[in-house]
């Protein structure tokens, strides 16, 4: 049937005028301190040396930031792992079968192992590590489905950006503050607790880490803000400088950036808060993640620090992170839980 001139006009018309209704969404609130854990599918190769005249970085191909994932043919997932192969060798020198990745590519080469004598321990000529290890800031943590946000933008290693996808997030307390200053931002300094597991990473992306968390008895219900909501003006940020303390300190939203796809520097902020500015100087390394509330909502968290001016810095919208943890919740597959808390991940 053919619908005349008219009724398509004022089919586009109502189209146009109809509010877009946003579901504003409850989610615990967070600002605690956390430990990160990310793990890599295999030895990631954080530095080679020589061992005599023979170099792996040079005669092998293996090159700072490649992942070993593969020793003549068997899976290696941990340093204990190639430790197992080397004590099965009876001659002071072999050569392996290696499979490599490195940015998304395998390589395969060989590599030479040496010792001395039977009583010595191998030389491998690598640096190499299963795991790095981290702080930040738990952002939420949404009851309905058991999931969090962290961070808002990604964890990496220098050595390698790309290969650590995975892990586990535990307690962490704030020891002290290396101060900010223009040019030169400074870090909270802090420890890790890994008896207190709390959580486990399935996301480690460009917008923060992302899993499912033990929910704790401490807990402050917030309504969510979409990015129409935020205004320029005051809000809070809600952070821990001491201990395991959270405190919300002032900041002033200076600028928007009004998005209809995610990324990680929509809101620009400048801290107002002297508290805050006397005890780090301006925002500083671990703060990441740190929850902005607006008008008693949560509208993003904190993820940059402008560096030549670090009492400024950029956040994310919380729209952008709760995408991500509705990406978890949908695949049911990823992870489930039972009365005693947290259970492993399926797919790990």
């Amino acid at each position: 049937m053919k619908r005349s001139f008219f009724s398509v006009i004022i089919a586009l018309f109502i189209f146009l005028i109809t509010p877009i209704i946003i579901h504003a969404k409850e989610v615990i609130l967070g600002g605690n301190n956390i430990g990160i854990e990310l793990k890599t599918p295999g030895l990631m190769v954080s530095g080679t040396y020589d061992v005599g005249s023979y170099n792996p970085s040079k005669d092998a191909n293996i090159k700072k930031g490649d992942i070993i994932i593969k020793v003549n043919g068997q899976k290696i997932a941990s340093i204990d792992d190639f430790i197992a192969i080397l004590s099965k060798q009876t001659k002071n020198e072999v050569s392996f079968k290696v499979e490599l990745l490195r940015k998304e590519q395998t390589i395969f080469t060989n590599m030479k192992v040496i010792r001395e004598d039977s009583t010595s321990p191998w030389k491998t000529g690598l640096f190499v590590k299963e795991r790095i290890l981290g702080t930040g800031t738990l952002t939420y943590y949404d009851p309905e489905n058991h999931t969090y946000g962290a961070l808002g933008h990604k964890m990496s290693s220098a050595d390698n950006a790309s290969s650590f996808e995975t892990g586990n997030i535990f307690t962490s307390y704030v020891n002290g503050i290396k101060k900010s200053s223009n040019g030169n931002p400074g870090q909270k300094i802090a420890t890790i607790n890994e008896e207190d597991h709390i959580g486990d990473i399935t996301f480690n992306n460009e917008y923060g880490i992302y899993g499912n968390y033990k929910m704790t008895e401490n807990s402050f219900k917030i309504e969510t803000a979409s990015i129409n909501e935020v205004q320029p003006g005051k809000a809070y940020i809600y952070t821990v400088l001491d201990g395991d303390k959270i405190e919300k300190y002032e900041i002033e939203i200076i600028r928007l950036k009004k998005q209809n796809k995610i990324d990680t520097k929509g809101i620009s902020f400048k801290i107002v808060d002297e508290k805050l500015l006397k005890k780090t100087g301006g925002v500083v390394s671990g703060m990441s993640g740190s929850p902005i509330v607006q008008n008693g909502k949560l509208i993003g968290a904190v993820t940059h620090v402008v560096v030549d001016k670090v009492n400024y810095g950029h956040g994310i919208y919380i729209d952008w992170m709760l995408e991500q943890s509705n990406i978890i919740s949908k695949n049911k597959n990823l992870a489930f839980f039972n009365k005693k808390g947290l259970m492993p991940l399926v797919l790990i």
